[in-house]
């Protein structure tokens, strides 16, 4: 083979080289855009159900969307998503797969009461004033408190509820509620409905960080490792 088939070859070479690189690339891209819309897990009554979704993990968040509907038209009567970071998610699951959380609630119950108290709240959040207003989701100026919490129950293993009202913003972020609840949605489950969902959940927030890893998508741009390194 002569200097100019192989060069010729190798250029050839290089040049697919570079279109599938750019065709990987390209499938990458699409992936990270996609937006994870599907539901992970999910509770039901006859009247009320929770979903947890993952269409929020790109800003850190996991999304539990509770719904409250006629159960015989099926019409829509209430609904509230609440949001938590995912250490938060990640610790909610834990203390109910490290058995904490059913431990709780077998002392409460055990106090035989007719209602029990919660053993679990999630962090107060919601919606501050200025977006609420921005919104026009309140008229008197007020934020909007959201929080669902976990207890035993009376008749199910436990019961989620989730509450939604009038609150105030307070300076670490938090949302703290302001007098009653306005919606209250209650979805009562078995335990190995709740250990489902802590299962579920905690393997796709850990299928979502190892997916960001495999795409780069924790790495620093090469200037601000540069930038870094003359620092030290």
């Amino acid at each position: 083979m002569n200097k100019n088939n192989a060069d010729s070859n190798e250029l050839t070479m290089l040049n697919h080289i570079k279109r599938l690189a750019r065709g990987v690339k390209m499938v990458l891209d699409s992936m990270k855009l996609q937006p994870i819309d599907n539901v992970i897990a999910e509770l039901n009554t006859l009247n009320t159900f929770v979903k947890v979704k993952g269409n929020s993990f790109d800003i850190g968040k996991s999304l539990f969307s509770f719904v409250e509907f006629d159960k015989n038209t099926k019409k829509l009567q209430k609904s509230v998503d609440c949001y938590m970071g995912m250490e938060e998610s990640l610790i909610f699951c834990h203390d109910i797969l490290s058995g904490k959380l059913p431990k709780l609630a077998a002392k409460e119950k055990a106090k035989g009461e007719q209602y029990p108290k919660a053993v679990w709240h999630s962090p107060l959040g919601g919606v501050n004033e200025q977006k609420a207003r921005e919104r026009k989701l309140r008229s008197d100026g007020k934020a909007i408190s959201r929080s669902f919490n976990i207890a035993p129950g009376s008749k199910a293993d436990f019961v989620v509820t989730v509450t939604q009202g009038a609150g105030k913003s307070q300076p670490n972020g938090i949302i703290t509620p302001e007098g009653k609840p306005e919606v209250i949605i209650r979805v009562a489950c078995s335990a190995d409905n709740l250990k489902g969902l802590a299962l579920s959940l905690k393997a796709h927030i850990e299928a979502y960080y190892a997916a960001r890893y495999a795409t780069n998508g924790y790495a620093r741009a090469p200037k601000e490792v540069r930038q870094e390194q003359k620092v030290s």
